[in-house]
């Protein structure tokens, strides 16, 4: 018997010998269903045969900012990291898009898909219906941006009160050389960036919101913490994206990608930068511990160390800070990083001066004393970036 599996792009052809079935069979008959498979085959054509030439990783790292021209119109600035592999891919395109053999293939593009209020992807309100750039384009300029609106709009939506989410990903259009270049190659999406004010967060406490909101507005509060109850304690992970979106906030420096990463415990490139920069460092060589909650004396450090990042030549002298009531309490290692916090009233203490570093009895650590919630972790942020701003 012979058998015919045609199967997406592959075509399988199966032989299958029974001497008892087959003592009849001359060698004309078998010849003769040879030359029938062989016209058979013509049938199919060549492309159900081809692969595609080349995969596409996904973009990495996407980042957005609602920014403003300056005729007060709103536009969203888009970043993010192509791959090396993208890079080399795509340069071997623009000089010959006959690269691949027997194939054509045009340049790679970054597609950016955007999602508006409770629209889905790429529907609703938008000044543009094709929101793509060449990548050679993008590796020239940097950035993408996004125009939600034309000006007409602009009196009647209030684009601080909106939500966008952004997420983007390659696209090469290829086909065989003498025929259409209509067939798509697409990489995995990238992370999804959201970029709004409402519902920012899930619960916080009546004293923290005016801060909360300052922090807000000044883009000081990461998409890990956006729409969490912050009135919970904060993560290792958690603190550093907040501490190094309040170093690139106050500084107007974007901290570069780092490929090399010396923890085993996460692959979060937030997190790798800030250690790239001094703003944190791991539990051991080559752990970081992303969901350790963080104390008190832990995120004086942190802040201590981003500042230092920001201003590497101003003054960190605690000379004449009074030692705190429970200073017996506060590790040695961060003796620096608490007493100049407070010397700036960015972390306070306790009605009795207490600076409450850590839990140090098993009835302190059974109600969480010393721990950071997130809210107040994000307000020592906003105190910081107004004092260096």
């Amino acid at each position: 018997m012979i058998e015919i599996i045609v199967d997406s792009n592959i075509i399988n052809i199966n032989i299958i010998k029974n001497i008892n079935n087959y003592k009849g069979v001359t060698m004309k008959k078998f010849l003769s269903v040879i030359l029938t498979l062989a016209l058979l085959l013509t049938l199919f054509p060549l492309t159900a045969l081809a692969s595609e030439p080349f995969s596409l990783e996904a973009p990495k790292n996407l980042i957005g900012e609602l920014k403003f021209r300056d005729d007060g119109i709103p536009y969203f600035e888009l970043k993010l990291t192509v791959p090396e592999s993208v890079k080399t891919i795509n340069s071997n395109l623009v000089d010959n898009p006959d690269y691949y053999d027997g194939i054509s293939c045009d340049g790679i593009e970054i597609i950016f898909d955007y999602k508006y209020g409770n629209y889905d992807w790429n529907e609703g309100p938008s000044l543009y219906w094709n929101t793509s750039m060449a990548v050679s384009d993008y590796l020239e300029l940097g950035a993408y941006e996004y125009e939600p609106f034309d000006e007409g709009d602009f009196d009647t939506v209030d684009i601080k009160n909106e939500v966008y989410q952004f997420r983007a990903r390659f696209n090469a259009l290829w086909g065989y050389q003498g025929d259409w270049i209509d067939k798509d190659i697409y990489s995995e999406y990238s992370n999804i960036v959201t970029i709004g004010n409402p519902a920012f967060y899930d619960d916080a406490s009546d004293w923290a919101v005016v801060e909360l909101e300052k922090a807000n507005e000044a883009g000081l509060i990461p998409d890990i913490l956006k729409g969490k109850d912050l009135t919970k304690s904060i993560t290792r992970e958690e603190f550093a994206e907040l501490a190094l979106l309040l170093y690139e906030k106050t500084t107007d420096k974007t901290v570069a990608s780092v490929s090399e990463n010396p923890f085993t415990d996460t692959t979060n490139p937030q997190i790798v930068k800030a250690f790239s920069i001094g703003i944190t460092q791991g539990t051991s060589a080559t752990t970081f511990s992303p969901n350790e909650l963080i104390n008190r004396e832990q995120c004086a450090t942190m802040l201590y160390r981003t500042i230092k990042a920001m201003e590497p030549e101003g003054d960190f002298s605690i000379e004449g800070v009074k030692d705190f009531p429970d200073q017996a309490d506060i590790s040695s290692w961060a003796v620096e990083g608490t007493k100049f916090m407070a010397k700036l009233g960015i972390i306070k203490g306790d009605s009795n001066g207490n600076f409450m570093p850590k839990a140090v009895t098993d009835a302190q650590k059974a109600v969480g004393y010393g721990m950071a919630s997130r809210e107040a972790a994000i307000l020592m942020s906003v105190r910081t970036y107004e004092e260096y701003k």
